[in-house]
């Protein structure tokens, strides 16, 4: 319940920022990376087994058109695992590599990612994820600022299992002759 109240307001900000902003982050061939850090919050199966957990991560982006772009990112995952039934669940430590397309409605985007999770510890293994999502670009001052939220699937030998995730992240140029079409706030 807590988390669906979390994500209310997280969507009501950020469309409320969209209103404010009504021009695309970058123009078209242009190169951002970001660096973020992430909420992660379990879904019903995980919940049992694992508390929320945190991560950053790294994004690059190429916009390839008036409003669409092309992301890779990577990143590590932690969350720390409950006791059940007097036993600890061993804690998940992942490193995810996505690939996906972002499409903007000015500031505001729709997004679709799919790569591979590698697992790290007692029970190594690599599994398919893919992921959706929306998101809102922001400036302040000269910075600019990308906060997305996502639903994360990962599907493994030992079955599938999801999470929502919440990425706030700080953005800079990677081409020198990016300009930003975002206004000022």
């Amino acid at each position: 319940m807590k988390a669906v109240i979390l994500i209310t307001i997280i969507l009501s900000t950020l469309l409320t920022l969209t209103n404010y902003c009504n021009a695309q982050a970058y123009k078209a061939k242009t190169f951002s990376g970001s660096i973020g850090a992430d909420v992660l919050f379990t879904e019903t199966k995980l919940s049992s087994t694992h508390k929320t957990g945190a991560g950053v991560s790294l994004k690059s982006e190429y916009v390839f058109s008036e409003h669409a772009s092309v992301t890779i990112n990577t990143g590590y995952f932690f969350m720390p695992g409950n006791v059940v039934s007097d036993v600890k669940a061993t804690n998940i430590t992942a490193i995810p590599v996505k690939a996906g397309v972002r499409y903007y409605f000015g500031t505001f985007y729709g997004a679709g990612e799919a790569g591979a999770i590698s697992f790290i510890g007692n029970k190594s293994r690599t599994g398919f994820l893919y992921s959706l999502g929306m998101g809102d670009k922001f400036k302040l001052g000269k910075n600019v600022f990308d906060i997305g939220l996502r639903h994360e699937g990962w599907s493994t030998a030992d079955g599938s299992k999801g999470i929502i995730g919440l990425r706030v992240a700080y953005e800079f140029k990677l081409n020198q002759k990016q300009h930003s079409r975002m206004p000022d706030l």
